[in-house]
């Protein structure tokens, strides 16, 4: 498993720019759907990155980033091979595989990973064998995340629950505006979190998400594939990392680089499971939403706020929610009767 938006930005300024109607921002938006933590041969994968691109284009991605860990996997040959202007795209990117120190925890070392999404030079973990000894998960993630935007990249948060290594702690000095990976598709990243035998209790990368929200940070939920497995005699292991699961939605002027980064960076997408969105449009006054109808599926719409509290909730594939200023801040989740989701990004309730 192994740019940003200027440092004079508040908070607020931060939230009202991702949730301005995209039109403000770009011309003739649309969304493209997309993966951001991908793995090929050149680090742990199972198969050569044509292999694993040629999956996502023939599986109906716009775009995907090939995140492999301390290897920038070359992109330029792959789309010349496999892409097609204005209709799929690969974007290179890294995985850092950092670990810190910890003499309690069993493995002796806490994983704190973050993908570099945009970038095109290898950022090197700190310590030897990637272990950080002097110093925190925190101090970690700032100089990373400091390191990729100079890069001109865009900073992600990886599966905070995996060797159950990240608590909130470790998060509330993260930056405004990177990316927080709430579901991660790799079967073994404990999302849902749990308790031990003595009822130390790690909660849900989503509970985590909305502790961080609650504190006044701003980080955009990812859902992803951190996809590994894509040999076909791998299709039926329950233990494979098959891709395909997991992705983000981005509301974006054109299918670039540029474009994509820009549109990630600012919070202007919906991360999903398998519920797809028709439309959907947000301020600081209100929410609306209206999801895409699928044959006999039911949905639960939720809006959550402060806390991780349910604000409200609507069936149906169509929902509103009226701002009253008192929820700090709104985001949606919607759940399928199969047990599919999509999750909005928060807005700020004035």
């Amino acid at each position: 498993m192994h740019s940003s938006p200027p440092a004079a930005l508040s908070l607020l300024a931060l939230l009202a720019l991702a949730s301005q109607p995209c039109d403000a921002q770009q011309s003739r938006p649309r969304w493209y759907r997309g993966n951001t933590h991908t793995h090929t041969l050149n680090s742990d994968g199972d198969s050569p990155p044509d292999v694993v691109v040629r999956w996502y284009k023939s599986h109906g991605y716009d775009f995907m980033f090939v995140t492999d860990h301390e290897f920038i996997t070359d992109v330029a040959p792959l789309n010349a091979a496999l892409g097609t202007d204005g209709k799929f795209l690969v974007i290179s990117g890294q995985e850092v595989t950092q670990r810190v120190a910890g003499a309690t925890h069993p493995d002796g070392w806490r994983q704190a990973h973050i993908n570099a999404l945009g970038t095109t030079t290898v950022i090197r973990p700190f310590g030897e064998r990637n272990i950080a000894r002097d110093m925190t998960i925190a101090a970690t993630y700032s100089r990373h995340v400091a390191a990729i935007r100079t890069a001109g990249g865009v900073a992600q948060v990886n599966h905070p629950n995996y060797r159950w290594s990240i608590n909130l702690s470790d998060l509330v000095t993260v930056p405004d505006s990177t990316l927080f990976e709430l579901w991660n598709a790799h079967v073994f990243v404990n999302n849902l979190g749990g308790a031990d035998s003595a009822g130390n209790r790690m909660p849900s990368t989503e509970a985590l998400w909305d502790s961080l929200l609650t504190r006044g940070k701003l980080l955009f939920g990812v859902a992803s594939d951190d996809s590994h497995s894509f040999r076909p005699e791998e299709a039926e292991n329950p233990e494979a990392t098959r891709p395909g699961r997991a992705w983000v939605m981005v509301r974006a002027g054109s299918l670039t680089r540029d474009a994509i980064l820009a549109a990630l960076a600012r919070g202007d997408f919906y991360s999903s499971t398998g519920v797809t969105l028709r439309a959907y449009s947000a301020d600081a006054r209100e929410i609306r939403l209206e999801i895409e109808p699928s044959n006999d599926r039911r949905f639960l719409i939720e809006f959550i706020g402060r806390g991780g509290r349910v604000l409200a909730t609507a069936t149906g594939t169509t929902a509103r929610y009226t701002m009253n200023g008192s929820e700090g801040y709104v985001r949606a989740r919607i759940s399928d009767s199969s047990g599919r989701r999509a999750w909005t990004q928060p807005v700020r309730a004035n």
